[in-house]
C-alpha cells in the first residue's frame, strides 16, 4: 500500500524518486522563433515506466539542476548559487502544473535554511505550487 497525501492542489505519495538518467538539451531554432524568444530554452528528456517525459525548462545554462517524480508529478528545481536564486517548475504530464522563483531574502524566508537538500527544497516549496 502506498501512502499518499495532499500537497498544495496535488495528490503526493509519500515516496518521491530522483530522476538521475536525463539528458538537457536546446530547443530548435524554428521552435525558439515561433516562441519568439531570443535564446533557445533548455528542455529535459527522460524516460522511466510511464513513457518518455520532455519539458521545456526556465533554467539557466549555468543552474544546478534537480528533478523527481512523484505521483505523474515531474518536479525540476534549479539552483543558481551565484546569482542567489531558486525555481521550482511542476509538469503534470506534458503540461506544466505551476512554479515558484525565489530570489536573495526570499530563499531564506521560504526555506527556513539554507543548506536543505534538494529534495527537502522541493518538499517545502510545493505547497506554494497550485
Amino acid at each position: 500500500m502506498v501512502r499518499q497525501r495532499i500537497v498544495g492542489a496535488f495528490f503526493i505519495e509519500v515516496n518521491m524518486t530522483r530522476v538521475k538518467n536525463y539528458s538537457i538539451t536546446k530547443e530548435s531554432i524554428d521552435e525558439m522563433v515561433s516562441a519568439g524568444r531570443f535564446n533557445p530554452s533548455l528542455q529535459i528528456i527522460f524516460r522511466d515506466r510511464h513513457g518518455t517525459h520532455r519539458h521545456k525548462l526556465s533554467a539557466g545554462y549555468m543552474d544546478d539542476i534537480h528533478v523527481y517524480r512523484e505521483a505523474g508529478l515531474t518536479c525540476v528545481l534549479s539552483i543558481n548559487r551565484s546569482m542567489d536564486h531558486i525555481f521550482l517548475e511542476a509538469f503534470e504530464g506534458n503540461q506544466p502544473a505551476g512554479d515558484i522563483f525565489l530570489q536573495g531574502d526570499q530563499v531564506a524566508k521560504m526555506l527556513g535554511r539554507s543548506d536543505l537538500s534538494p529534495l527537502f527544497m522541493i518538499r517545502r516549496l510545493m505547497a506554494f505550487i497550485g
